[in-house]
């Protein structure tokens, strides 16, 4: 599947294989425990909300996982499995240029090379780039 086919896909239907803690990739620090169990709760549900509801019972054990363990939830899962950095504009599937440079910032982003900290933005950016179109016309 090329660049542009994988980012129209975008959150893709079939759940992907799972992957591990990535330990080559700088990450953010562990959060401290601070969120209260009602907290911790909408993390989680707001956290599915992007995915296929026939997910949710696995997603829901993995997230709380990650959760628990990193203070975050990074959904390693839906990692994209190519290199992200920012590609030339023309490369991005788009409707408009807007929409083309935003993904083209938040792969600039997540550029592994710059970011010390690319895998807690990816999971911020998943949720962000999801409410883009990013079909072309």
């Amino acid at each position: 599947m090329t660049f542009k086919q994988q980012i129209r896909e975008g959150i893709p239907n079939k759940l992907p294989a799972k992957r591990k803690y990535d330990a080559k990739i700088n990450h953010a620090p562990i959060r401290e425990n601070v969120l209260t169990k009602d907290e911790k709760k909408l993390a989680l549900i707001n956290s599915l909300r992007y995915f296929d509801k026939k997910h949710h019972k696995l997603l829901i054990k993995e997230f709380s996982k990650e959760l628990k363990r990193y203070g975050r939830i990074y959904m390693y899962r839906y990692r994209p499995a190519y290199k992200m950095y920012s590609r030339p504009i023309n490369q991005y599937p788009y409707k408009s240029k807007k929409a083309a440079a935003i993904m083209l910032m938040i792969q600039n982003n997540l550029d592994e090379d710059f970011d010390c900290k690319s895998s807690y933005l990816f999971c911020n950016s998943i949720v962000f780039a999801r409410s883009i179109s990013f079909s072309s016309s």
